[in-house]
């Protein structure tokens, strides 16, 4: 998914002119391929090429923007690239969420702050495509790099903490004694008691914060990882 020189590609819906050419350019200096896609148009002419994002001018748009939006989302190349919503800071409080947008830059804005959304949008892109990266819920492991995110916040785990973490994340749902995780993880070779697990289960809770609570105990018999309700089939 790159451009010339091995620039991602970024999006912005708006019209030609100011305002939206000027975000453009800041889009540019950012070391992106940005690219404007004027509207009206009867279809998003936005290539063959998946973008990392796909930015809505709401500012240039005016009344137009919700419809740009929707478009956006109905694209089959835009359909699973992030949708982020440039708006004036004032109109924020009136934005209608269910536009399905992942995120919004506030105008007037610091190019730093646009750098960071891109770089959070390019980020869930190339991890979704990354069959290394395992998520449940806020839970993301990268098993090439063995990182450990909640919420994309880096969380430091013990090699132990990211195994017993992962073979719960490979296996959302079942029950495992604490015979099981022992050895699973640490292997029949190993003679600890059984309390390790315990230990190990209750720092991963302390560590990974509010999703310590995907990690259920289930009295009598173990413990097991529960996806959260959207992820459930």
């Amino acid at each position: 998914m790159r451009q010339a020189r091995g620039k991602p590609l970024v999006i912005v819906i708006g019209i030609e002119g100011h305002p939206t050419a000027a975000f453009v350019s800041d889009v540019a200096r950012l070391d992106y391929t940005a690219k404007l896609v004027p509207w009206p148009a009867s279809r998003l002419e936005v290539g063959r090429e998946r973008p990392v994002a796909a930015v809505v001018d709401f500012r240039a748009l005016g009344v137009h923007a919700e419809q740009a939006c929707r478009a956006a989302r109905q694209h089959p190349i835009l359909r699973w690239t992030p949708v982020i919503a440039l708006v004036f800071e004032q109109e924020a409080p009136r934005l209608d969420l269910s536009l399905g947008f992942d995120d919004v830059v506030l105008a007037p804005y610091r190019l730093s702050e646009v750098a960071a959304r891109l770089r959070l949008a390019r980020w869930r892109v190339e991890s979704a495509a990354d069959p290394d990266v395992i998520r449940v819920g806020p839970l993301t492991l990268n098993q090439a790099t063995y990182e450990a995110f909640v919420q994309r916040v880096p969380v430091e785990l013990t090699l132990k903490e990211y195994q017993l973490l992962l073979f719960l994340m490979r296996n959302p749902g079942r029950v495992f004694s604490r015979a099981d995780l022992l050895n699973h993880v640490w292997g029949a070779d190993y003679f600890g008691g059984t309390r390790t697990i315990d230990v190990h289960i209750r720092r991963l809770r302390a560590k990974t914060e509010s999703a310590g609570d995907l990690i259920e105990t289930v009295r009598g018999v173990g413990y097991r990882l529960v996806p959260p309700p959207a992820e459930e089939d």
